[in-house]
């Protein structure tokens, strides 16, 4: 693991960092999906970081010490989403919390009949609402889409953060007067709405075709029929995080499904992640 620089060092001082061109190139060509920014682009979203890094802290867990490389791969990832928004969507984040790999979360929860259940559940990632940190498995962020396409756990989470900027995550992100005027909240439940009930419909169908699969072949590759990974069928909340990497990674598959989704995205943050001949 590289050792932390003055550079590093300096972010948990007063001085707001300035990261070094040669380690800015190098994090920005492990991360393909940033090939459509412009130049502009680019350098606005390096500022964007190095005021990121300035005002949260990047903290490793579990014995992983914090490179500058992880700082700022994480960075570019989180910043991405607000490029052409505000960083005060991440306003009530202390910082992130990174551990080498999955951790283990305990988790409980009552049934009707009032017998509580208790459970540890292996993560890549997690939002903490409340004015929470997001939570990251370096392993995960690092792998990236060899863990499936399209998979990004620094997008999910950081999307999770925004959607939390009311409240609890419920698939509605907080609509800013500065940037959201041309979207109405209440098209934007319906789409939502139609597209994640058609999205669990279309999961519940699959998932009892591959149960009544007699090869097992045929159950193990259910899931790449579908535009979207099938956890976005949790929960609204999750649609919308899901739907956010999709939108980043493979805005494609997202428009030809689900255009206007996509639609609605590309007015959320701003951005355009289609190609020129894209659907």
């Amino acid at each position: 693991m590289p050792m932390i620089t003055h550079w590093l060092r300096r972010f948990f001082g007063r001085e707001k960092p300035v990261i070094p061109d040669t380690l800015w190139r190098s994090a920005v060509s492990d991360l393909p999906f940033l090939e459509r920014l412009s130049d502009e682009d680019l350098a606005r979203l390096k500022e964007a970081c190095e005021t990121f890094l300035h005002r949260k802290s990047v903290s490793g867990a579990a014995g992983l010490d914090i490179s500058d490389e992880i700082a700022v791969a994480i960075a570019i990832q989180a910043c991405l989403l607000v490029l052409n928004l505000t960083l005060d969507l991440y306003d009530d984040m202390p910082g992130v919390i990174v551990y080498p790999s999955e951790f283990i979360v305990p988790r409980s929860e009552v049934d009707e009949a009032g017998v509580v259940h208790e459970w540890e559940e292996p993560l890549a990632g997690e939002a903490l609402d409340a004015g929470g940190a997001v939570v990251l498995s370096w392993e995960d962020v690092e792998q990236g889409d060899a863990l499936g396409e399209g998979y990004n756990v620094v997008i999910h989470e950081f999307a999770h953060k925004i959607d939390m900027g009311r409240g609890a995550a419920n698939g509605c992100p907080p609509f800013l007067p500065a940037f959201h005027r041309d979207i109405s909240p209440r098209e934007w439940q319906h789409v939502f709405s139609e597209a994640y009930a058609d999205f669990s419909r279309r999961v519940d169908h699959l998932e009892r075709q591959a149960a009544r699969a007699v090869r097992a072949s045929r159950s193990e590759s259910w899931a790449n029929e579908l535009p979207l990974d099938p956890y976005a069928a949790s929960n609204p909340a999750e649609f919308f995080a899901v739907a956010s990497e999709a939108f980043f990674l493979t805005p494609e598959y997202l428009a030809e499904d689900y255009p206007d989704v996509y639609r609605l995205l590309a007015c959320y943050y701003r951005q355009e992640t289609l190609s020129l001949d894209g659907a």
